[in-house]
């Protein structure tokens, strides 16, 4: 029997720069489904923000001193620009640009109420 030759052994850890890509994803994620409150919009409003950091010219991305603060920011307006164009959910209160509330006839709910709230 001939004993088999011996591998190099593999670390297990992955390397450290994909390992603060997928927790940077994950933070990303997180924000825009509490933002939005869904799962497949909130992947996809990441999905926005990531491309259009790999869609911006290099000289743009050398001007931006933390890219983790502008993927944040322009998630954040994503979920904005989804939150105002989908129509109002049933029993939730809007406003319009001015701050009139439209919707539930209930009154708003205390901050933190989202916890105790049904998943939609």
């Amino acid at each position: 029997m001939v004993p088999e030759p011996r591998r190099p052994r593999r670390s297990n850890a992955l390397p450290s720069a994909f390992c603060v890509v997928v927790a940077e994803r994950r933070h990303l994620k997180n924000l825009a489904y509490h933002l939005l409150g869904s799962v497949d919009v909130a992947e996809h409003a990441v999905q926005e923000a990531y491309t259009g950091w790999y869609t911006m010219p290099d000289d743009q991305q050398d001007g931006i001193d933390s890219p983790f603060t502008w993927l944040v920011g322009t998630l954040v307006r994503i979920c904005i620009g989804l939150l105002e164009s989908s129509p109002p959910r049933a029993g939730v209160q809007t406003a319009d640009r001015a701050g009139r509330l439209h919707g539930a006839d209930r009154p708003p709910q205390r901050w933190g109420a989202w916890r105790d709230a049904p998943m939609l």
